[in-house]
C-alpha cells in the first residue's frame, strides 16, 4: 500500500513566514521587483492577503473602540463593528473592481487576483502604522497629537506609493499610463458608488411602494 504522507509542520510554518513576513518586507524594500514577481513568478499568496484584510478590518474596529481616551474620535457605544468591518472590505473590493474594469478598457494585463494582491500588500505598511497609532494613543498626551497624525499620514502615503507601483507593474504600464489609470479608476469608482446608491434608493422606494400596497389590501379586504 502507498504510504499517506504526513503533514509537514515545518514546511507549513516556513510557508507562513515567507508569505506573511518575508515577502511583504521584501515588497517594501524592492517594490518594483516584488510586484513583478507576483505577476511573472507567482509569488505572493491570496490566503496571506485575506489574512491581512482581516487584520485591517480588526484594526479599524480597534482604532475606533480602544484608541486612548484623549484621542478618541467617536463614541464606541454607538459604533457598529460589523458596519466598520464591512466598510473596510467594501473599499477594497470596490477599488479592485474599478481598477479591473478600467484595465479591460486600457489593455492592462493585470488580473483581478493580481489587483487584489496589490491592493492588500500596498496596505501592509499602513496596517503596522495603524497598530502603532493605537499603541501610542495610550501613552502620548494631547500636545503630541501631531505624532499620531503623522503615523496615519505616513501610512496613507506609503499605501498610495506602493499601490501605484504595484498597479503599474502588474498592468505593464509606463508612468503616465499609470497616472491615467489611477485617474480613470477614481472616476470608475465614483460611477460604481453612484450606481450602487441609485440601486439602493430604487429598492428602498420599491419596498415602500409594496408596503403601501399591502397595507391598502389588508385595510380593504381583511
Amino acid at each position: 500500500m502507498q504510504k499517506v504522507s504526513s503533514f509537514d509542520l515545518k514546511k507549513w510554518w516556513d510557508g507562513v513566514v515567507e508569505e506573511v513576513i518575508r515577502f511583504p518586507l521584501y515588497m517594501m524594500g524592492k517594490p518594483f521587483k516584488a510586484f513583478s514577481d507576483i505577476k511573472y513568478e507567482g509569488r505572493g499568496s491570496v490566503p496571506a492577503c485575506v489574512f491581512f484584510m482581516v487584520m485591517l478590518m480588526l484594526l479599524s474596529v480597534l482604532r475606533q473602540s480602544y484608541t486612548g481616551t484623549v484621542f478618541i474620535e467617536t463614541d464606541p457605544r454607538y459604533m457598529n463593528i460589523w458596519t466598520v468591518m464591512a466598510g473596510v472590505l467594501a473599499q477594497t473590493i470596490l477599488l479592485v473592481v474599478a481598477n479591473w474594469s478600467v484595465s479591460v478598457l486600457t489593455n492592462g494585463s493585470g488580473s483581478a487576483k493580481e489587483i487584489f494582491m496589490v491592493a492588500i500588500y500596498a496596505q501592509y505598511p499602513y496596517m503596522w502604522l495603524s497598530a502603532l497609532y493605537l499603541a501610542l494613543s495610550h501613552v502620548l498626551s494631547l500636545n503630541e497629537q501631531a505624532l499620531l497624525s503623522f503615523c496615519l499620514a505616513l501610512g496613507v502615503v506609503c499605501m498610495l506609493f506602493y499601490g501605484f507601483i504595484g498597479l503599474v507593474s502588474v498592468h505593464g504600464f509606463g508612468f503616465f499610463q499609470g497616472i491615467a489609470s489611477v485617474v480613470l479608476t477614481l472616476i470608475a469608482l465614483l460611477i460604481i458608488i453612484f450606481i450602487i446608491l441609485l440601486l439602493v434608493m430604487m429598492v428602498s422606494e420599491l419596498g415602500a411602494f409594496l408596503g403601501t400596497v399591502w397595507d391598502e389590501i389588508v385595510l380593504h379586504y381583511f
